[in-house]
């Protein structure tokens, strides 16, 4: 089911995040942008492949773990990316990814931006009975184009990590939607399968 606005006039809030390498002529971002289209509410936008995102380092992880008051100013102007992208996520109603898939797993810009977002004491804690995610009720579409893997089969690790990842950060109301199976032999046959299965989602 499509996530509606949760008062009247109030319109749904939806993060959209792209992957491809590609400028143009990206299957992952014009499933991801027909989604979107339908989804219908207050868009951000963010181009992870163009965003420049830094890779973390060991200045990171340990700003990371520092307690907020006693962080440096050095470590404070460290987390400033973490702290805008982990913005964008707690004001999202609804998280869109075009996620493309290269050499059977994610691409290298949205591996930086989830580490820039898996935070202890920001998007979980940990607890006695183990991690507890707290960017909860939200909802989570992954749209993948996989160059002929299907998701699901033994040669997808698109999809196990994503799902590990987000369940992790509290995001567990996940559907994924892909051109796989075939894309290679008919892409346009595949592209109209899923984006069938989008305007069904929608319906």
């Amino acid at each position: 089911m499509i996530v509606k606005p949760k008062k009247e006039n109030e319109m749904t809030k939806i993060l959209h995040l792209d992957s491809s390498l590609k400028p143009e002529g990206s299957y992952s971002k014009q499933l991801s942008a027909a989604l979107v289209t339908k989804l219908d509410g207050d868009v951000t936008y963010r181009d992870l492949n163009t965003s420049q995102i830094t890779p973390i380092t060991g200045a990171h992880t340990g700003a990371f773990f520092t307690p907020a008051d006693d962080r440096s100013a050095e470590q404070n102007a460290l987390l400033d990316e973490s702290d805008k992208f982990l913005a964008e996520l707690r004001d999202a109603d609804i998280i869109v990814i075009g996620a493309a898939m290269y050499n059977y797993g994610i691409a290298a810009s949205l591996k930086l931006y989830i580490d820039q977002i898996v935070r202890v004491g920001e998007a979980f804690v940990y607890t006695e009975t183990g991690p507890k995610g707290l960017l909860e009720n939200k909802k989570l579409y992954v749209v993948a184009a996989t160059g002929g893997t299907p998701l699901g089969s033994p040669g997808d690790h698109l999809k196990p990590q994503l799902e590990t990842v987000f369940n992790h950060i509290g995001i567990t109301d996940q559907t994924y939607i892909s051109a796989s199976a075939g894309m290679n032999v008919d892409p346009d046959a595949t592209m109209a399968a899923a984006l069938a299965e989008i305007d069904a989602l929608a319906a």
